[in-house]
């Protein structure tokens, strides 16, 4: 069952969704691993009807608040000789 409609890119015989597996499928990647993120964060809270803005203020508003999401991994995309160490400075 498709939840959503392939839509072609005008002028070439692809999608978007081609697209999208091209571009986005590897969820270890440092970028892609931060928007999935947001995506998670903002699916749970109801907020991903309308489409992401890149360098908004924040990540989301909820209820008059603003949400900024980070994420980080022990392993990462590349090859490492130990996991990385996460930290996060608020």
């Amino acid at each position: 069952m498709k939840i959503y409609e392939e839509k072609q890119i005008k002028g070439t015989d692809t999608t978007v969704v081609e697209f999208w597996r091209w571009a986005y499928s590897d969820l270890l990647s440092n970028t892609t691993r931060g928007i999935l993120a947001e995506f998670l964060v903002g699916y749970a809270l109801g907020l991903t009807h309308e489409p992401r803005v890149e360098w908004d203020k924040a990540d989301f508003v909820y209820k008059g608040r603003l949400i900024e999401v980070k994420s980080s991994a022990y392993i990462q995309a590349w090859e490492q000789q130990k996991p990385s160490k996460i930290i996060f400075n608020i």
